[in-house]
């Protein structure tokens, strides 16, 4: 009994098993694509709903400049205050303190 169902089973015709390999092929990517989706309304999700995920915080970088290999000059917000920051060399020092523009009128 075993030889007759294994001899039915080659005489398949290709087209019978590429058939089932494009069933196969087809399942596998709607997995991939559901699993992708899921990722995605995962992120979507947590940048709506979790607090401070996305959001921007108390200090904003208005700019940055390279004045080096490894030395730049930044000008960060803080409140309604602008800090001119020399960073480079494992440090951090303010150069300059100002208004923010737009606030003096």
């Amino acid at each position: 009994m075993k030889t007759i169902s294994g001899v039915l089973l080659l005489a398949a015709s290709p087209a019978a098993r590429a058939a089932d390999g494009a069933a196969g092929i087809a399942g596998m990517l709607l997995s991939l694509v559901l699993i992708l989706g899921l990722f995605v309304l995962a992120a979507w999700l947590a940048k709506r709903y979790l607090p401070q995920v996305g959001k921007p915080g108390p200090v904003k970088v208005v700019g940055a400049t390279l004045v080096g290999p490894r030395e730049r000059v930044v000008v960060v917000e803080v409140e309604n205050t602008w800090l001119v920051l020399g960073v480079g060399g494992g440090q951090v020092r303010t150069l300059h303190t100002l208004p923010k523009p737009g606030e003096n009128a």
